[in-house]
């Protein structure tokens, strides 16, 4: 009997086009991304006067939870940021595709949701409603990198992958010497800033996107999800010259403030388009920590949190070029 090895088990995502948590045939490989995901249960016991040991037990909900990670590439993310902020908004005719993430402040994004297989030939199982209510993004020496939470309905065993028609989404990844932050008073400010020379590190996450909905159904699962509260915050390293303790002002006076961190790639084949990932956040700053040395650099990083701007009627906004023409 073949052995389960972990090292040649697959993760295979099908986009639930018909309905979040109805079984979709797997198309897609994210072959640059880790995917660690297992079964969570809460089971009931009792113990009746007397008795030392419980007697009873009862299976009251069962869910999948993980985490995924690796490094940020160009086409890869459409599919992590599809399944966390909402389904990416997809232009262009030529080989360059625009993918824009613009959620919404005051009403529910629509989200894609995978049925998402693991295992190989030897055994199987998928996960249906899979969706990802955390995502980070890191910018630092090493490079550019992705990571987050992985939330779906109850694990089906033995399970058989789809056989055919799955194919890897390109690999092009986004590198520390393509990276550059701006920052700016306003929204429209930041097509004109100037790149800053002295970023040590920067990190943007949102957390508690999505909850699942418990309800008696007669299954152990939840059926829906619902949307969390999301938690957005903006981390900046710099050395503490006259830019990085520029924020110390913004700080003391509560202001908005505007950041750019975008990834510019090499040219897209066939096109004149370079690969893109740009993100831009309006913050405010809500902590700094003490002074700290970095590799010989007097360093200081403050942290912010994404707030809602009236006059650019978003708190945040991702645009990726790539050539991914669809999540399918």
């Amino acid at each position: 009997m073949p052995e389960r090895q972990t090292l040649t088990t697959l993760v295979q995502l099908g986009v639930e086009a018909v309905a979040h948590g109805t079984l979709a045939a797997a198309t897609k490989r994210l072959s640059a991304t880790m995917f660690d995901m297992g079964p969570k249960v809460d089971i009931s016991q009792w113990r009746g006067s007397g008795y030392k040991y419980p007697a009873v037990t009862a299976l009251n909900k069962e869910w999948m939870e993980g985490s995924f990670s690796g490094p940020l590439t160009y086409d890869e993310i459409v599919y992590l940021l599809s399944g966390c902020i909402k389904t990416g908004v997809v232009t262009g005719a030529s080989a360059d595709k625009t993918w824009t993430f613009s959620p919404a402040t005051t009403t529910e994004d629509a989200i894609t949701s995978y049925s998402i297989e693991q295992g190989s030939a030897v055994r199987a199982h998928v996960i249906k409603y899979g969706v990802f209510p955390a995502l980070t993004i890191k910018w630092d020496d090493s490079g550019v990198e992705v990571s987050g939470d992985v939330l779906g309905q109850a694990l089906v065993d033995s399970h058989t992958m789809t056989p055919s028609g799955v194919t890897e989404v390109p690999l092009v990844p986004a590198t520390r010497v393509q990276t550059g932050i701006q920052l700016a008073d306003t929204a429209a400010g930041l097509g004109g800033a100037a790149v800053l020379s002295r970023v040590i590190s920067a990190e943007w996450s949102i957390t508690n996107r999505f909850a699942p909905v418990w309800a008696l159904n007669q299954s152990s699962s939840w059926p829906v999800h619902i949307e969390s509260e999301p938690k957005i915050s903006f981390k900046l390293m710099l050395q503490a010259d006259a830019v990085g303790m520029g924020l110390l002002t913004t700080m003391r006076a509560n202001s908005t403030k505007f950041a750019r961190i975008a990834c510019i790639g090499a040219t897209i084949p066939t096109t004149a388009v370079l690969y893109s990932v740009t993100l831009d956040l309006a913050f405010r700053v809500t902590d700094v920590t003490p002074f700290r040395d970095e590799d010989g650099i007097f360093a200081i990083e403050w942290t912010g949190v994404g707030v809602h701007d009236a006059t650019w009627t978003k708190a945040y906004n991702i645009v990726c070029v790539n050539t991914t023409a669809s999540l399918v």
